[in-house]
């Protein structure tokens, strides 16, 4: 658990992440929820997923970002097990 001063600089810089001015807070808000997806945070997806009506994403929009993050994560399981299989062949 961090505490103090890295605690505190961890938390300037999720902030600073999160309320960025390039973006629009939606967007933020389902990159943030997409990358929590992808490397399976469930805490960080209950997180975001607490916050859907407060950000005002439609469940057309989560089921949209979770069709895409399995799609991109369906072809990194595809590549890694060619990968594998010339490994094998190779060996």
């Amino acid at each position: 658990m961090l505490t103090g001063k890295p605690k505190e600089t961890f938390e300037a810089f999720y902030d600073a992440v999160r309320q960025n001015d390039i973006l629009p807070a939606k967007t933020t808000y389902l990159l943030h929820l997409a990358t929590a997806m992808a490397v399976g945070c469930v805490p960080c997806m209950e997180y975001y997923l607490k916050q859907q009506e407060q950000e005002g994403i439609s469940a057309e929009e989560l089921s949209t970002v979770q069709a895409i993050v399995m799609a991109v994560s369906s072809g990194r399981v595809n590549a890694q097990f060619r990968e594998a299989e010339t490994k094998l062949r190779r060996g």
